[in-house]
C-alpha cells in the first residue's frame, strides 16, 4: 500500500470515528428517560433548571417545529453561534447553524433570577452546563418566527486543560415530546390543585405532604420543585433504592502537592488529645465541604519539620494502611483531603522517608489526634426515645434509640418525622430539601453493647457540613428534639 493510500484510508477511519461519535449522543423521549441521567454525579443538577427555562420560553407549535422568540446572534440569553469545530454533533445542512445558551456569566441581565439563583441551593451551576439548538436562518436576518429543530442539553469539561470544549460523553439531545411534557410543568400554572393533577397526569409517587413541603421551598415554582422530584428522586423509590453515592477516592501513600496556609474557616475548634508523646502539637480530622475530610495540625516543631514531616489519615484508631498523606512544610495549616467523612477517621504525624529516590512516604509516627466522634444523642422529650445525628460515608444521617418498654412507638409516632437543617438557625419548615423521613420508616440496625433499646436508621443524601443539625418534630411544627451541631 502507498503512503498516499494509507493516509487516506487512516483519514477515511478517523471520519467513520467522527461521524459515529455525533450519531451516538443518546435521545431523550420522557422524563422517564431524564431518569436515567445521571444528574448530581456526572452531570450538573442546573441542567434541569436551565431546560425547564428554555422549553418554557420556546413556542412549539402543532406541526412540532420549535419556533424562537429572540435573536441569539445578540448574545440574548448568554448566547452565541456555536460552529461544532469538534464535530460533536451531526454536520449541518444548508441553512442552518447551531447555537449555544446559557452562560449565566453574560445572560445576568436576560435569564430569570430562578435560573442564576434556585431556591434550593443545590441545583445552583458552576456555569458549566448548555443548551444547543440547531436553527434555521433567512437570507433577509433575523425574523420574528425563526424556527429551530434540534436540542441538546450539553456541559464543559470540567477539567480545565480541555478549553471551552463540551464534553460529548455528557451530551443528550431533547424530543420535542419531552420539551412538551417539561412545558406542563410551566411556572404559569402553579395553582394550587395543579401539582396534584400533575402528579397524577404522571404517575408521582409523591404524596400531599411532601407537596406542602415542596410549596414551602419552591414556592411561585412548585411546579418545577415537582419536576425536579420526580427526576432525581423517584427514579430510586421505583426500585427501593437509595441515590449512589459518590466515589470514594481513596488515596495510596503518596504526596499530594496543596499550598500550605490555608484558612481555618471554622470558628471554634475542637480540643485534641494527644498520645506517643505529641507535646505541644495539635491535630483534628475537620468537616470540609461536600462531606470530605480535611486534616488540621498546629504546633509542629521546626527541628520535626527540617527532618521531614507528614499528615497522615487514617481509618482509625487501629488502622495501618494510609488513606491519604500530605508533606508540610510549615508549624501549622490545614489540607482538605478526597476522604468520605466517616466516624473514627484519625489524622497522625509522621517522619518521612525517600523512596526510589523521588517518591516520598510516611516513615516512623510521631503522634496522633483523637478519632473523629458523633455528636451524643439527645432525648426525645416526653418519650421513652432519643435521637442522633451521625455521619456515614459523607452524609448527614439520623439514628432512633427507642427504649423496648416502649412497644407502642410506632402509633405514637405515626405522624412523626425527622429532619435535617443546614443550620440551627433555620425555621421547622426550612429544612434541606427532601432531606427528612417519617419515623416509623426508619431501618433497624443494630449498636454494640446496647441491651436496651431498639435502634433505627436513615441515611439521607446531604453532605455532612459544620453546622448540620438533626430534629425530631411529632407533627406539624411540633419540635421534641434537636441535636447537637455538626462540628
Amino acid at each position: 500500500m502507498t503512503m498516499s493510500g494509507g493516509l487516506a484510508l487512516c483519514c477515511a477511519a478517523l471520519l467513520l470515528s467522527i461521524t459515529s461519535a455525533a450519531c451516538a449522543i443518546p435521545r431523550l423521549n420522557s422524563i422517564n428517560d431524564l431518569k436515567k441521567v445521571n444528574f448530581g454525579q456526572a452531570v450538573p443538577k442546573h441542567s434541569l433548571v436551565l431546560l425547564h427555562w428554555f422549553a418554557n420560553i420556546i413556542d412549539i407549535d402543532n406541526n412540532d417545529v420549535i419556533r424562537l422568540n429572540f435573536d441569539p446572534n445578540l448574545g440574548t440569553y448568554g448566547s452565541h453561534h456555536y460552529g461544532n469545530y469538534e464535530r460533536m454533533l451531526n454536520p449541518l445542512p444548508p441553512g442552518y447553524r447551531y447555537y449555544t445558551l446559557g452562560n449565566v456569566n453574560q445572560g445576568q441581565s436576560d435569564l430569570p433570577d430562578y435560573v442564576l439563583n434556585p431556591p434550593d441551593g443545590a441545583f445552583r451551576g458552576r456555569n458549566r452546563d448548555r443548551i444547543i439548538f440547531r436553527m434555521r436562518e433567512h437570507d433577509t436576518g433575523w425574523q420574528n418566527d425563526e424556527t429551530a429543530d434540534e436540542v441538546y442539553i450539553t456541559q464543559h469539561y470540567e477539567n480545565s486543560y480541555e478549553g471551552t470544549r463540551y464534553d460529548p460523553a455528557h451530551t443528550y439531545q431533547i424530543t420535542i415530546n419531552l420539551l412538551r411534557e417539561i412545558r406542563q410543568f410551566s411556572a404559569e400554572d402553579n395553582q394550587s390543585n395543579s401539582l396534584t393533577e400533575l402528579r397524577e397526569a404522571f404517575g408521582s409517587n409523591i404524596d400531599d405532604s411532601q407537596l406542602r413541603s415542596l410549596k414551602i421551598t419552591w414556592r411561585e415554582l412548585a411546579c418545577l420543585g415537582l419536576l425536579l422530584y420526580m427526576v432525581l428522586e423517584e427514579k430510586y423509590q421505583r426500585h427501593n433504592k437509595p441515590p449512589p453515592a459518590a466515589k470514594r477516592n481513596v488515596q495510596p501513600h503518596c504526596v499530594v502537592d496543596i499550598p500550605e496556609n490555608r484558612e481555618n474557616h471554622r470558628d471554634v475548634l475542637k480540643s485534641w488529645r494527644q498520645s506517643h508523646g505529641g507535646g505541644g502539637i495539635q491535630l483534628e480530622v475537620t468537616t470540609e465541604s461536600k462531606g470530605k475530610a480535611g486534616i488540621l495540625w498546629r504546633g509542629v516543631p521546626k527541628h520535626r519539620l527540617k527532618e521531614g514531616a507528614m499528615v497522615v489519615l487514617y481509618k482509625d484508631n487501629n488502622a495501618q494502611e494510609a488513606m491519604y498523606s500530605h508533606v508540610i512544610t510549615s508549624d501549622s495549616g490545614q489540607v482538605n483531603t478526597s476522604v468520605a467523612l466517616n466516624v473514627g477517621l484519625q489524622a497522625r504525624l509522621h517522619k518521612t522517608k525517600r523512596k526510589f529516590c523521588f517518591w516520598t512516604v510516611p516513615a516512623e509516627e510521631i503522634c496522633r489526634g483523637e478519632e473523629i466522634r458523633n455528636p451524643e444523642k439527645v432525648r426525645i422529650h416526653g418519650y421513652d426515645a432519643s435521637l442522633q445525628l451521625f455521619v456515614k460515608d459523607g452524609k448527614a444521617c439520623a439514628r432512633l434509640f427507642v427504649n423496648r418498654a416502649f412497644e407502642n412507638w410506632k402509633t405514637e409516632f405515626k405522624t412523626s418525622w425527622v429532619g435535617f437543617y443546614a443550620n440551627s438557625n433555620k425555621s421547622t419548615e426550612e429544612y434541606d430539601w427532601w432531606q427528612w423521613q417519617w419515623a416509623t420508616k426508619f431501618k433497624p440496625a443494630s449498636i454494640p453493647h446496647d441491651h436496651y433499646h431498639d435502634v433505627y436508621e436513615y441515611h439521607s443524601s446531604m453532605p455532612i457540613a459544620p453546622e448540620v443539625q438533626a430534629r425530631f418534630i411529632l407533627r406539624d411544627e411540633i419540635v421534641l428534639a434537636q441535636t447537637p451541631s455538626w462540628s
